[in-house]
């Protein structure tokens, strides 16, 4: 009984995370299921299909309604609010605005990541992938640094910015060296700009490695066990 105990220990975690991961994840079907409903708001007085209209559509329905008021810049969770959270709250900085714009995009068809702006004023806002391969930069921000929609390329002629990056390690100091970068993400954008759904990946990956090492050590015991009977048997038949 004693040899059995660890794997059924971790039997027994492995079911606890993976109804941790579910529950994270049923929690994200419900962020989904809201940003849509946003998304159709936002879109909701535009009468065409165009895509500038669209993308303008959805930065203006961000900027009238996230508000950086009594938002603290420090003391921040590192999964911080949630697309759903900060329209319902109506409270956040540049990043949780950017966070509201992505998802929005995203539910409409649009391609959009985040970007860090490092320089004297850091700053973060959305990056957009057109259908014909133009890369837009959007800022969702209610005092935005970019008023218009412009094109990446024209970013750094901004005096304040002086480099940007998809994942803001240039924030680091010793890494502010590399030049600027910005890489498509691809579906793990999905995950970076939605925490419900990133803690449920980690929590279901916890599973899985809980439950391989239970695996592991119920056929060690049992092959301990076998051996063991074996010798056993062996001794007494000498």
């Amino acid at each position: 009984m004693t040899r059995r105990l660890p794997p059924a220990i971790l039997f027994a975690l492995a079911l606890a995370l993976l109804s941790l991961a579910v529950a994270e994840a049923v929690s994200q079907k419900r962020e989904d299921d809201f940003i849509n409903s946003q998304t159709r708001e936002a879109l909701r007085g535009v009468t065409t299909d165009n895509f500038d209209e669209k993308l303008t559509a959805l930065r203006d329905y961000v900027r009238a309604r996230v508000r950086n008021v009594n938002f603290p810049a420090r003391g921040r969770p590192f999964l911080r609010d949630t697309a759903a959270d900060t329209l319902q709250t109506g409270k956040g900085r540049c990043g949780e605005a950017t966070r509201v714009f992505v998802n929005l995009a995203r539910e409409s068809g649009i391609n959009a990541q985040r970007l860090y702006l490092d320089g004297p004023r850091p700053h973060v806002l959305a990056v957009v992938r057109t259908e014909d391969g133009r890369k837009l930069v959007v800022d969702a921000y209610e005092s935005p640094y970019v008023p218009e929609t412009e094109p990446l390329e024209r970013l750094l002629s901004h005096p304040e910015f002086a480099s940007y990056s998809t994942l803001g390690f240039r924030r680091i100091r010793p890494l502010r060296a590399l030049p600027s970068h910005e890489v498509g993400l691809g579906p793990l954008n999905y995950l970076l700009e939605n925490p419900h759904a990133l803690s449920s990946l980690l929590w279901f990956t916890a599973s899985a490695l809980a439950l391989t090492l239970a695996e592991v050590l119920r056929r060690r015991t049992r092959r301990v066990t076998s051996r063991n009977l074996k010798k056993e048997l062996s001794a007494t038949t000498v």
